[in-house]
């Protein structure tokens, strides 16, 4: 069994940490899916230094973290046009089980949010959301100010 993790930007323990449990609960091998999207006009398309970059975190944070937790991995890292379209065709080849997404207060985790909606439009592939909560609670200042006095 396998579950698919896609990334398009902004690494999020958080997220990263519940798909890492979610496969560990499900016993399924965790396919982490890096998708590198060129920029620019179409002569001179090309992915930018800082997305290379931040897929080759991702990709290491998550691994390490799998190994830490005894979770088995694929790492996958693809360049496209079209990262909602490669998403649903590398599921599909891969025969994964679910695809899984992230949001939180509204906007897409480890994916922008437009494309977390286009893969909830076609609702033909499993999708597992989890919608995460605030990084701070809106309390949290508050409670720190409390504790100085």
């Amino acid at each position: 069994m396998q579950l698919l993790l896609p990334f398009t930007h902004g690494i999020d323990r958080t997220a990263i940490t519940y798909a890492l449990s979610l496969a560990h609960h499900r016993g399924a091998t965790l396919i982490i899916l890096s998708l590198l999207c060129p920029r620019g006009r179409p002569e001179k398309q090309a992915v930018r230094w800082e997305d290379i970059q931040q897929s080759s975190d991702f990709l290491e944070f998550t691994q390490h973290k799998a190994a830490r937790m005894g979770i088995p991995i694929q790492r996958v890292e693809l360049r496209t046009q079209h990262p909602v379209q490669s998403i649903r065709a590398f599921a599909q080849e891969m025969e994964c089980e679910g695809i899984l997404l992230f949001v939180r207060k509204g906007s897409g985790v480890l994916l922008g949010t437009h494309e977390v909606k286009q893969l909830l439009e076609d609702l033909s592939f499993p999708l597992y959301v989890a919608n995460l909560p605030a990084s701070k609670p809106w309390f949290a200042g508050l409670l720190k100010g409390l504790r100085a006095s």
